[in-house]
């Protein structure tokens, strides 16, 4: 499967020694290690292959840096669970799994969301946004609203998934306050989260591509 924009938007989000890797999670040929079978022995098909896919997408992005390609088994908190070195997220939609792995020394974490373009439905809008987040979404055109919501949604999803082998807590929607310019984000704690302070923010980058947001946050080594 081929998705250019989508792979050139992640170049410029992340830069640097990044491996990129994309497969199609309705695919029945990706196969899971032995190492990894556990974590879906009780799933649904449709579970099954979106989980095979994305490891097969972690491993193409580990190949195309010219590292093996190990089994990713999770966590107890069913996160994946990276080789030693190596910082990476996992992301999937119903059409698309992405990946993205680094080897890059300087970087704790980073994080990788992917969202197709559909509005967030209404009936979440107060779950997903702050008060601050809601005013600004009823400022804008009827027809826009739900679309900048799925986008402040793709941008927590993938800030989240930056801090949390950092933090490893589980919050809500409302810890993160996210502030757009441009393509750039701030997704900014407003509670404290150790090792993260109220107003500590996490930045990264959005692009929309073939139906899809795509954003990715990097957190630096200290």
């Amino acid at each position: 499967m081929t998705r250019d924009a989508i792979r050139t938007g992640l170049v410029q989000v992340f830069g640097g020694r990044i491996g990129i890797g994309l497969t199609d999670p309705a695919s029945p040929d990706h196969r899971l290690r032995p190492g990894e079978r556990a974590a879906v022995a009780k799933a649904v098909p449709k579970r099954v292959r979106e989980f095979a896919a994305g490891r097969a997408a972690a491993r193409a992005a580990f190949a195309e840096l010219g590292l093996q390609q190990p089994a990713i088994p999770v966590a107890a908190d069913r996160s994946p669970v990276w080789p030693g070195g190596i910082s990476g997220s996992i992301s999937h939609t119903d059409e698309l799994c992405l990946a993205v792995v680094s080897d890059a020394p300087h970087w704790r974490a980073i994080g990788l969301d992917a969202e197709a373009t559909t509005p967030l439905s209404p009936d979440i809008w107060d779950i997903v946004l702050t008060p601050e987040e809601l005013r600004a979404v009823g400022h804008l055109p009827q027809e826009k609203r739900g679309h900048h919501g799925k986008l402040i949604f793709c941008i927590k999803e993938a800030a989240y998934k930056a801090q949390y082998p950092v933090s490893k807590t589980i919050f809500d929607f409302q810890t993160l306050a996210v502030e757009l310019k441009g393509h750039r984000f701030r997704a900014e704690f407003r509670r404290d989260v150790p090792p993260f302070r109220n107003g500590v923010a996490i930045q990264g980058v959005f692009f929309e591509a073939d139906g899809h947001f795509v954003a990715g946050a990097i957190l630096p080594n200290a």
